[in-house]
């Protein structure tokens, strides 16, 4: 065996090295002279994909709108999902965006929407009417296999007055592939503003199919047809989208955009100064004065379409009465945050609908700042020692079915404020501070309390689980009175409904306030609906069903690499055409 190997070991050996002499051997015969050629082009390097970073306070809820509120979700789905309508440039009129038009009928009860063709979901499925009555029908139907009870469809329940039978829009109808029509139970005024709403973007159906109650979350991210494509959620550090290439508006001017949570506001902006995040939205007023200064930054604002309030918990005895309400109404120095807080930007609001709203009560008498008033109307109500302790007036229930308190408690009196900043809410922290210290001049000692993180903050708003005074705000999402009012203090699906009280509002409600909402927003007369509002305006100053805190003229700050950036009043914003010179 040995000799058979080297044996084959010598073979090989000389078929090697005949191979080598006969490559290394002189031709017999010239090759035949060969054409000269240009040397083969090099490479060039693949171009860094330009990537836009924008800095902000807290991370999204969740990436499908449908089923949240905020507006740090809606600011990336906004990227990646569009609605059948969005707001033409500047303005909050609504314009074609996934329809190119809807039509109405004599009575506006049915609209007729002819939908843009050759458009994909960036998962390559096909956008048309099967997918615009999967979407409507998942939010309306809470029997629909897709509407899942571990979610909730606030939105759609407040814009489109409930779900189901309950529901304005009684049925969305297939007439073609790209033809739908709503049927509506009676005529809606702000329809095509709803419409243009970021939260009823269209999803992917296929993506809702495969990823169930999933979709939406970091796992998933979220699928629709917008400028941008979903690629990575680290949770509470960043959020990716990549540019989408086959976009039927045009691809984007950058390839990519990371939304960086950096909580602290300080830190956002020594983080924009030393150019690791392109933009921020909202900083304190000693760095917006800086930023102002700064020839390597500039300033932007957006219109004051928000409003920042401080909610009365009615699920506590004490603020049931009107004059404890009046006396903390008069007790904060609103014109002090202002001045320490928003600065030039921001200017006391004395409705809730901010004056550039149309419906905008110009006539109410605002709370003036009177510790010593606030004082007095505590001892008329019964305190003369002032306000420390509050009693829970019912028994309050965890989502379980757990007591968390019971009625008759005795509690400390807690200003809840909120854990990340926004655009209504510059540095809440220490507005929440501010307020306190406000309130302990006029006798009304609290404890200030951070209920958890974003989510969970609003989780316990909504029901109804914040026993204490609570900061929150609202950003006008369409430039309707009706998104603002409605969707807080109205919600009716009939004319002869009965408004309950609220937990998601503090157990508070106003039954003649929701008629008259209704009443708005099923009226086709604009002059007729204006009149309404203003009526509901005062009626909810008289109230005092809030302490309405300020209107922001929200600043956002870029470095001056940025251009193209469209900032919008309901803040929609655009980042497709947005430039980042090297």
């Amino acid at each position: 065996m040995k000799t058979m190997r080297a044996l084959s070991a010598i073979l090989a050996l000389i078929l090697i090295a005949g191979l080598v002499a006969s490559c290394g051997a002189p031709a017999t015969e010239a090759p035949p002279a060969e054409e000269p050629t240009e040397a083969p082009p090099t490479e060039e390097p693949a171009a860094e994909p330009v990537t836009f970073i924008f800095g902000r306070g807290g991370d999204s809820v969740q990436l499908d709108p449908a089923i949240v509120t905020d507006g740090e979700s809606f600011r990336v789905t906004g990227q990646c999902l569009e609605p059948l309508y969005q707001y033409e440039l500047g303005s909050t009129t609504p314009i074609p965006a996934l329809a190119t038009g809807c039509t109405a009928n004599e009575d506006s009860t049915e609209w007729t929407c002819k939908l843009r063709e050759g458009v994909k979901f960036h998962d390559g499925t096909d956008f048309n009417a099967d997918a615009v009555i999967f979407n409507f029908e998942r939010w309306r139907f809470t029997d629909n296999p897709y509407h899942f009870e571990s979610q909730v469809f606030e939105y759609y329940e407040c814009m489109w007055f409930g779900f189901d039978d309950d529901s304005v829009i009684t049925a969305v109808e297939k007439v073609d592939d790209y033809t739908v029509k709503f049927v509506l139970g009676a005529p809606l005024a702000p329809f095509l503003a709803n419409l243009t709403m970021n939260m009823f973007a269209i999803s992917s159906p296929a993506a809702i199919e495969k990823y169930g109650d999933e979709y939406g979350m970091p796992s998933v991210g979220c699928v629709g047809t917008g400028p941008f494509i979903f690629k990575e959620w680290v949770e509470g550090d960043h959020i990716t989208v990549v540019a989408n290439e086959d976009y039927w508006g045009g691809k984007p001017t950058i390839d990519e955009i990371v939304w960086r949570v950096i909580p602290d506001d300080s830190a956002r902006f020594l983080a924009l100064k030393a150019g690791d995040i392109h933009a921020l939205e909202q900083a304190v007023a000693e760095d917006i004065a800086s930023a102002e200064a700064d020839p390597d930054l500039y300033v932007m604002a957006r219109p004051a379409l928000n409003t920042s309030y401080l909610a009365f918990p009615y699920q506590v005895e004490e603020f049931q009465d009107i004059k404890v309400r009046e006396a903390v109404a008069h007790a904060i120095d609103r014109e002090g945050l202002i001045e320490n807080f928003y600065g030039a930007y921001g200017e006391a609001a004395t409705n809730f609908l901010p004056p550039l709203v149309w419906g905008h009560n110009d006539a109410i008498k605002d709370w003036v700042y009177d510790p010593e008033l606030s004082k007095q109307l505590l001892a008329d109500a019964g305190f003369p020692d002032g306000l420390s302790e509050v009693t829970i007036a019912h028994d309050l229930e965890d989502a379980e079915g757990n007591v968390l308190y019971s009625a008759g408690d005795k509690i400390p009196l807690t200003l809840y404020y909120m854990p990340v900043t926004r655009f209504y809410y510059p540095s809440p922290k220490e507005i929440g501070e501010a307020m306190a210290a406000d309130l302990a001049r006029a006798g009304i000692d609290t404890t200030l309390e951070l209920a958890g993180d974003w989510p969970t903050y609003l989780g316990l708003r909504r029901n109804g689980l914040l026993p204490g005074l609570y900061m929150l705000g609202w950003g006008n999402d369409n430039g309707d009175p009706d998104n603002f009012h409605n969707y807080f203090f109205g919600g009716l699906s009939s004319a002869d409904e009965v408004k309950e009280p609220d937990p998601r509002e503090g157990w508070y409600a106003n039954p003649e306030v929701a008629k008259l909402l209704y009443k708005a927003a099923i009226n086709p007369n604009q002059a007729e609906r204006e009149a309404l509002y203003k009526q509901v305006e005062q009626l909810l100053h008289d109230d005092v069903a809030r302490l309405w805190v300020a209107h922001n003229n929200t600043p956002l700050l870029f470095s001056n690499k940025v251009s193209g950036y469209v900032p919008q009043p309901g803040g929609a914003d655009h980042y497709e055409w947005t430039v980042l010179e090297p």
